[in-house]
């Protein structure tokens, strides 16, 4: 799952690892997935999210309005998003300006001026001046995120889980989807509150949804 709005969604700031509060509609739209998930059903056995404030309170606020309150969400660094860097905070135009000549950020993504292992790789040099530089290029990201969701599904498999969440972030997530093979047609950002759905059988991933608001009612 991904994170619902944040403020510098609206606001159109490079968000990272920088903490964001939830707006209004991301609470309500977290919320509204929440019901939607029960209203269907879904019921999950382990909770999981990025420990930057927007994907844990999105998980929280989910699972409330889904009638598990009761459920414990682990928080763990590995959800997180792309780390930018120096550039953490900053308006989306003006890094998409500094990095590469271009003054509209969402447009060069969507045109497909830009992927985002472009962005990721580029990004890492740029923060060479940094020591230490904790920016990080598309590889890390992809590698961070995979091991971490390896390591859930392991761990659901051993204790015979059946239904896990995890709520992470649109670049993230988009990054690692591209790293198992799976084709997003190019899609280079994710609907807030969306859900993709893989299935794990100890080896590998088999994607069944992707970016789906369907139970965003």
């Amino acid at each position: 799952m991904r994170h619902g709005q944040t403020k510098f969604n609206v606001e159109d700031r490079v968000q990272g690892m920088a903490n964001s509060d939830l707006t209004d509609k991301g609470i309500a739209d977290a919320r509204a997935l929440g019901r939607g998930l029960a209203q269907d059903g879904i019921t999950f056995d382990r909770a999981y999210a990025s420990d930057l404030t927007r994907a844990a309170d999105t998980a929280r606020l989910a699972l409330d309005a889904a009638g598990q309150e009761k459920l414990a969400i682990t928080e763990t660094v590995g959800l997180r998003e792309e780390n930018y860097g120096k550039y953490e905070g900053q308006l989306t135009n003006d890094f998409s300006q500094e990095l590469f000549g271009l003054p509209n950020f969402t447009a060069a993504l969507l045109a497909h001026q830009l992927t985002l292992a472009q962005i990721a790789d580029a990004t890492r040099a740029a923060n060479e001046d940094r020591v230490p530089n904790r920016a990080e290029d598309n590889a890390m990201v992809q590698n961070r995120l995979d091991q971490t969701l390896r390591t859930i599904g392991q761990e659901a498999l051993g204790e015979g889980d059946r239904r896990v969440l995890a709520v992470s972030h649109g670049t993230a997530i988009l990054m690692w989807l591209n790293f198992i093979g799976f084709d997003t047609g190019g899609q280079e950002m994710l609907h807030n509150a969306s859900v993709t759905r893989a299935v794990f059988d100890g080896a590998h991933f088999n994607v069944v949804d992707f970016d789906d608001l369907k139970w965003t009612k």
